[in-house]
């Protein structure tokens, strides 16, 4: 009988509480999202584009292409601060091969030594006069079949500008009715699709720009002026990065918007210096906010308990512009400015940092290899007998020793970073492509860090535990299908290298916690430390060591002493291979 009891009350639960969801009201909310703003600006963009679609003309012939090329050329070298006269002869000088084809490769070669080395504004210039001739050879002989079109895709990563797009356009589209058939075909349509998009974005940036010119010559408040200016300060740091012919203004605007800073901070913390009530009467009264502002201290404000400073991205730009010239005067005085308000920890950073003395003599050893007798980098003998370069040298007498070798460098441990960091690098910008293939601040020394320092920091730990093969090749996956300069590099495809067997093998032998070390190291300034790693990495079933090799009288770089100093403190395997000839 008591199942029967049971079963009553469990029934009658089950009643009571439907019975009290029936009656409880129920509240429907309807949203509407007002979206036509946003629509309008996307068909302007459309319409826009459109437009310049239509008035763009493709050159009739190539010669025509070529020559407007080198006006846009021309222009370049003028905005880099480059005579014309001494880049053409500079290239001039290199006694190129008169065999069609070996003259192409040779031009690569130098493309990408001279490239190398853009920091200097005329080797830059240098390399972008190569890439146009290597351009201009592939155009004038169009029964070669060429597969890579190495200089026009180095213009394409320079003239990223307004004033250069159309000649840039004229001779893609001069290459793309040469080559109909080439493998590069769709790629090439697909890219001068983009560089139109890029071109129309260009052109909608300055119209903002000049906008925002006029606003800030209306507006009132500091803390207006200081928005205006970080937009102009973001336009014209673009441009300068392409032509920097727009530095002075650059730095002109960052030390306007330095004048703000004390006065902008206050209206930053306004909500901790005023009441409520008195917040509620500047909205009648503007100017009143303003005077009350003025007659607080600076002082005052930086003792607030919540005082913080937000970005400042003028001094982070001048300070930039300052390393680079090495103005040590202007550096100082600028990280005064940054102590007093207190975005940065001390008054005086020294402009080079003090290094530790290493003594390379402690990880070097001398190999002897046959000389092979001729002069410039064949200059030794493999075991072949056939002549080869000193790094072809020390690869073939590490491999009769029973190492496996492996190039590396800068190229490979850039990709891999690339790979390690992929969803970091590249949170909110989607999926990396020609035209926006990497952040805005991965190359501005350690914000790229800093500005997603948690993330990076959680990969890292994560890359430190996990089967390393298995998470490289999740990445590698991932990857496909994009395009970024990290990877793809002039002529190299790394990520094709990183699905090798080779490198297959060396992150399934390498320790993830020293793999991970590495790419955490260059994350944590991509700017200076993906240069300087060494040449080799070899390994057997005993050890595994990372390889620098050098001439016997060849001096070891500062980048590469970073790097061969910080791996010996880290306990990593390292070595210098000099290689003498006998």
């Amino acid at each position: 009988m008591w199942y029967v009891i049971i079963g009553g009350i469990i029934l009658w639960v089950i009643y009571r509480y439907n019975k009290k969801r029936k009656s409880e009201p129920t509240l429907t909310v309807s949203m509407h999202v007002d979206n036509s703003g946003w629509e309008e600006a996307k068909k302007q963009k459309a319409s826009s584009l459109k437009s310049l679609k239509k008035s763009f003309k493709p050159a009739p012939d190539i010669e025509t292409a070529l020559a407007d090329t080198a006006s846009t050329l021309a222009l370049f070298h003028e905005n880099h601060g480059q005579p014309l006269s001494e880049i053409e002869a500079s290239a001039k000088s290199l006694n190129l091969p008169d065999d069609l084809t070996k003259q192409e490769a040779a031009l690569r070669k130098e493309i990408n030594r001279f490239y190398k080395k853009r920091a200097d504004l005329k080797s830059k210039a240098i390399a972008i006069q190569l890439s146009y001739q290597h351009a201009q050879l592939q155009l004038k002989n169009p029964e070669h079949e060429w597969k890579k079109f190495t200089g026009l895709q180095k213009l394409q990563s320079n003239w990223k500008a307004e004033e250069y797009f159309n000649g840039l356009l004229v001779l893609m589209t001069a290459f793309k009715n040469t080559f109909p058939n080439s493998p590069n075909a769709d790629k090439l349509s697909a890219n001068i699709e983009r560089m139109f998009e890029l071109w129309n974005s260009k052109n909608i940036a300055r119209e903002n720009f000049e906008s925002q010119l006029k606003i800030y010559g209306t507006a009132q408040s500091s803390s207006d002026k200081h928005f205006i200016i970080l937009s102009i300060i973001e336009y014209l740091d673009r441009r300068y990065k392409f032509s920097p012919s727009y530095k002075d203004e650059l730095i002109n605007w960052c030390l306007k918007d330095i004048e703000f800073y004390e006065n902008f901070l206050k209206s930053f913390h306004e909500h901790e210096l005023f009441t409520t009530e008195q917040q509620r009467a500047f909205y009648d009264n503007p100017s009143l906010k303003e005077k009350k502002l003025e007659a607080i201290s600076f002082e005052r404000v930086k003792k607030l308990k919540n005082y913080t400073v937000p970005r400042l991205i003028s001094y982070d730009v001048l300070s930039g512009i300052y390393e680079v010239d090495g103005n040590t005067e202007q550096l100082q005085w600028l990280q005064s400015i940054g102590h007093r308000i207190g975005y940065v920890d001390s008054k005086v950073v020294p402009l080079e940092k003090e290094r530790p003395t290493f003594d390379h003599k402690t990880i070097t050893r001398q190999i002897e290899i046959p000389k092979s007798g001729q002069k410039g980098k064949l200059g030794f003998l493999n075991s072949k007998g056939e002549p080869c370069s000193t790094e072809a040298a020390f690869k073939d007498y590490a491999e009769q020793q029973g190492w496996r070798v492996m190039r590396a460098e800068v190229s490979f441990w850039q990709a891999m970073f690339c790979l390690s960091f992929w969803d970091e690098i590249f949170e909110g910008m989607g999926a990396p492509s020609q035209g926006q293939d990497i952040p805005h601040d991965l190359f501005r020394g350690e914000d790229f860090y800093l500005n997603r320092q948690h993330a990076i920091d959680s990969r890292y730990r994560q890359i430190k535990s996990t089967s390393l093969p298995d998470f490289i090749n999740r990445q590698i996956k991932k990857s496909e299908g994009a395009w970024t300069r990290l990877i793809y590099n002039g002529d190299q495809d790394m990520l094709a290298y990183a699905k090798s067997n080779i490198v297959q093998e060396f992150v399934l032998r390498i320790d993830p916690e020293i793999y991970a070390k590495i790419v955490y190291r260059i994350a944590q300034n991509p700017n200076e430390n993906r240069s300087g790693v060494s040449d080799f990495i070899i390994w057997n079933d005993d050890e595994l060591r990372m390889v620098e090799i050098k001439k016997v009288r060849e001096q070891v770089r500062e980048s590469q002493v970073n790097w061969l100093s910080w791996m010996a403190e880290e306990n990593i395997p390292v070595e210098i291979v000099r290689v003498k000839a006998v």
